[in-house]
């Protein structure tokens, strides 16, 4: 990792991990943390690559669009990710293969964790279990859940004012087709 991910990782984790007693666990969980730079425009992986099974991604700056892509559907956005948003993609084990990218909507870095070799890191490191379940699920989840909602509010005044209370700022930010896609959803 570069010196400005490097920042980004200690400004992301340094506040969730004991410094004085998970400074090995922190050194373990960032060997095992990609550190992607995406430009504006650009995707995370080539079209219907499935590189993303079995990650946790955690945006660290920018703005993304988390979508499936497939050729009898076409392009589904289903993950609208700020900085601090975590989205944990399905396991390779998983029965339904989807192929989950993100398209960079501004500059962004963004973090990439095998969930495996978390698990694994565990085993020596239990607060690294602690860190995934009191802190990375939850996002995950929370992230989730608000697009739900949003998506089942019964008109369009209703989901523009939950978007805006939900990820304020954004609803200026977005471009035109995702705001469609995101806010207005119906």
């Amino acid at each position: 990792m570069e010196k400005i991910e490097m920042k980004f990782f200690l400004k992301m984790f340094l506040p969730l991990i004991d410094r004085n007693k998970g400074r090995a666990a922190l050194r373990c969980l960032f060997r095992h943390t990609i550190a992607l730079n995406i430009r504006k425009g650009e995707t995370l992986f080539p079209k219907n690559i499935s590189g993303t099974n079995g990650q946790i991604i955690m945006v660290c700056t920018g703005l993304v669009n988390g979508f499936l892509q497939d050729n009898e559907c076409g392009k589904i956005n289903i993950w609208l990710g700020k900085e601090g948003s975590i989205y944990i993609c399905q396991g390779q084990n998983n029965a339904r293969q989807e192929n989950f990218n993100l398209e960079a909507i501004e500059d962004t870095i963004v973090f990439l964790v095998d969930y495996e070799d978390l698990e694994d890191c565990y085993q020596s490191y239990p607060e690294l279990a602690e860190l995934f379940y009191s802190y990375l699920l939850p996002h995950a989840m929370n992230d989730v859940s608000e697009r739900n909602i949003i998506f089942r509010l019964p008109d369009v005044a209703c989901r523009i004012m939950r978007f805006q209370k939900a990820y304020p700022g954004l609803y200026e930010r977005l471009p035109k087709n995702l705001l469609l896609s995101y806010a207005l959803c119906g």
